[in-house]
């Protein structure tokens, strides 16, 4: 998906498993909407209706579950972290739909995939993409050019908006101030910045921020370790070749 392309409401017969391999998508979900980075996965029922937002150009696989299967999976939604044997697990799956393997192991693979979904951590990251146009125009700038300094006057001048409009449209849309949500939006592109060889120090700077320290703290707020430890974690197994 290219960055902002809507994929609109829909629904699946079957289960569904998203993964997305780089950049971001927000999936609204009947009445729930989450943000699914690159190190996360998002499982959704069948029959249960949604839509998806690339927020950034963004590349992902899914995974179909017949519900009818002898492997019961979850009528409940989850978005949650993907742990490298999650991931390879999944990788796995999505092959063997190019294999002779037996039914016994599909069904083997399908009740691991079930159990690590249920243990897996939930993940929430806060909402990014607004509805309102005026937010929105922002919004795109603000990806384009995350370290501008204007200020939310001036943001509102440039949009033909009031700063009161602006500040009303965020706690409406978002539950929280403007100023909270232009950073959760510089704070969620980091994300897709540790993947690259750039510093800390690069990314702070790149994002606006006056200091790496400044960076660190605001990251960690949302994410409960600092960049580097993410990019430990989350990045160092992203290396599998994913030619699909």
């Amino acid at each position: 998906m290219q960055a902002h392309y809507i994929d609109d409401w829909h629904t699946h017969p079957w289960h569904q498993v998203i993964f997305p391999v780089s950049g971001l998508l927000q999936s609204t979900i009947e009445q729930n909407t989450v943000i699914v980075p690159h190190n996360a996965m998002l499982y959704i029922p069948a029959n249960t209706r949604h839509k998806s937002v690339a927020v950034t150009q963004t590349q992902f696989l899914t995974l179909y579950l017949n519900p009818n299967h002898t492997v019961s999976f979850s009528s409940t939604l989850k978005s949650c972290f993907i742990t490298p044997f999650l991931k390879s697990l999944i990788l796995l799956l999505i092959d063997h739909a190019h294999c002779n393997n037996t039914e016994q192991m599909l069904s083997n693979l399908l009740i691991v995939l079930q159990d690590q979904i249920t243990i897996a951590n939930p993940y929430e990251i806060p909402l990014l993409i607004p509805s309102d146009r005026r937010l929105m125009s922002i919004f795109i700038q603000l990806q384009k050019q995350p370290d501008s300094a204007l200020t939310l006057t001036q943001w509102a001048e440039k949009v033909g908006a009031s700063g009161r409009t602006l500040s009303r449209l965020c706690s409406k849309e978002f539950g929280q101030s403007f100023s909270s949500w232009r950073q959760h939006i510089k704070l969620v592109l980091s994300l897709q910045l540790l993947e690259s060889p750039l510093s800390i120090q690069s990314i702070a700077i790149e994002l606006g921020y006056h200091s790496d320290s400044a960076f660190i703290h605001a990251f960690k707020s949302i994410f409960t370790q600092t960049p580097s430890q993410y990019r430990k974690s989350h990045l160092s197994h992203s290396g599998t070749n994913l030619n699909y």
